[in-house]
């Protein structure tokens, strides 16, 4: 759905009262991010490799996240969620540690910690070689802007209406309740539920696919000879 198109269904399901337009596109983006929260959305993640690390590196060396578009968190599956690779074959992992004990474990190797109000990533001990930094995070979907005449979220058009219901939803119930939304609330209720449900499922599919080959118990997770290796 493009901007217009979410708005007139936001007055739609309002029977027909149109909500502000800077009081439906905090809504909107209000309904946005708590979707975005519940899970790590296959669609939200992301690597980044625009950061680039030198022998000469400290544990005080900063690195700059802050310029990582979007960025909302790290994301940690079956393996560390930053990772130094020399372009060949040399891979060092690195593992998030609390922030507030980096005194101790400056001297750790493979470890790392983030200072999350300056958005700064800091590498403990020496890096074995310099290298670009593959980290794993997930994305904040840009705002939600109601002029715009191409698709206004990246999930499945078919889970645009979800932002719809829940941003009227809370302007109802919040703002405008009347009787006519006490007998349909229930209604609507049960409808972004379904369409969470759906999208949930469809998320579902697509983390299980990326694991359906892999071993736990393999090297990086790869199949191993002799063994059950089950799809």
């Amino acid at each position: 759905m493009n901007g217009s198109e979410l708005e007139d269904l936001c007055t739609e399901i309002n029977g027909g009262d149109s909500i502000g337009t800077t009081l439906l596109t905090s809504l909107l983006n209000t309904a946005k991010s708590m979707v975005e929260e519940l899970r790590p959305w296959m669609v939200l993640r992301a690597t980044d490799t625009s950061k680039t690390v030198y022998t000469s590196g400290t544990w005080q060396t900063a690195i700059d996240l802050s310029t990582i578009t979007r960025f909302n968190r790290f994301y940690e599956s079956t393996s560390a969620p930053i990772k130094l690779f020399d372009g060949n074959n040399g891979i060092e992992p690195y593992y998030l540690r609390p922030f507030e004990d980096r005194l101790y474990l400056k001297d750790i190797n493979n470890t790392c910690v983030y200072d999350d109000a300056n958005q700064d990533l800091y590498l403990n001990g020496r890096p074995s070689f310099s290298g670009t930094l593959y980290i794993n995070h997930i994305k904040n979907t840009p705002d939600i802007d109601l002029s715009s005449s191409s698709s206004v979220w990246s999930f499945p058009t078919y889970a645009h209406p979800l932002l719809a219901f829940m941003a009227v939803a809370i302007h109802k119930g919040g703002i405008d309740f009347d009787t006519v939304n006490e007998r349909m609330a229930p209604e609507n209720r049960a409808t972004a539920a379904t369409i969470l449900k759906t999208l949930e499922m469809w998320d579902n599919q697509k983390q299980l696919s990326v694991i359906s080959s892999r071993d736990p118990y393999g090297e990086r997770g790869d199949y191993r000879s002799n063994a059950i290796n089950i799809e």
